[in-house]
């Protein structure tokens, strides 16, 4: 199987009750229902990540304020640690959120794998807030796969999660063609 030193990923994240439902526009508790496929948190643990990630790795992982223990979660049984938060993207004028705060911004934090990860980032000075609006649900800004081949150059990167094919990249989602499987582990 392929590996890979960047991993890239979207996970559709279950906000209802933490478990895989199919796309449903249907508005629960006042927050509508994203209109795709989700997945709960222990369905993304069980992807097999582990066995694409090269020896040597950088994950890129977005997640919101309410799933960050559960991104953390994740991570580690990706095999990563979490290090950093890699880019902030503030969507102006959007704001989301349970509980009490609304918040404009999602996070996508930077973990490693092995012990000469930081060896693959060949440029310090990228910058991690991004400021621009919220295009289509839970599409990110183009910009961010482009400050991350700014900030390692070309080598071998997947994006998972993914909705489009981009030049340079590998995917794995359930609306492109994959490149590779990643079945989750039962």
């Amino acid at each position: 199987m392929k590996k890979y030193e960047i991993i890239y990923a979207d996970p559709a994240w279950s906000y209802y009750n933490d478990s895989d439902a199919k796309p449903d526009c249907t508005t629960v508790k006042g927050m509508r229902r994203p209109p795709y496929s989700v997945m709960g948190s222990e369905s993304i643990k069980s992807l097999k990540v582990k066995d694409i990630s090269a020896e040597n790795c950088i994950l890129f992982i977005w997640t919101t304020d309410y799933h960050l223990e559960k991104c953390l979660e994740v991570i580690k049984s990706w095999g990563f640690t979490y290090k950093t938060i890699g880019f902030v993207w503030n969507k102006k004028c959007c704001f989301m959120g349970a509980y009490t705060m609304k918040s404009g911004i999602e996070l996508c934090l930077l973990a490693t794998k092995g012990k000469d990860a930081h060896r693959l980032v060949k440029k310090h000075n990228i910058r991690s807030l991004i400021e621009i609006p919220r295009k289509k649900h839970s599409e990110k800004p183009t910009e961010i796969k482009e400050r991350i081949v700014e900030l390692v150059g070309d080598i071998p990167r997947i994006e998972l999660f993914a909705r489009q094919k981009t030049e340079g990249w590998d995917t794995w989602g359930n609306e492109v063609e994959n490149d590779i499987d990643l079945t989750p582990q039962r």
